[in-house]
């Protein structure tokens, strides 16, 4: 579990960096970008 919290943990983060991004999409394309090894 200690990995899915560190997972989390990143989104998190990134969801506070992206406050007013108008297109989700390109949060999504951040995040998969992120973890590339998880399709």
């Amino acid at each position: 579990t200690g990995q899915l919290e560190g997972i989390n943990n990143k989104i998190k983060v990134m969801k506070r960096m992206a406050y007013g991004y108008r297109d989700s999409e390109f949060f999504f394309l951040k995040i998969k970008a992120a973890f590339p090894g998880n399709p």
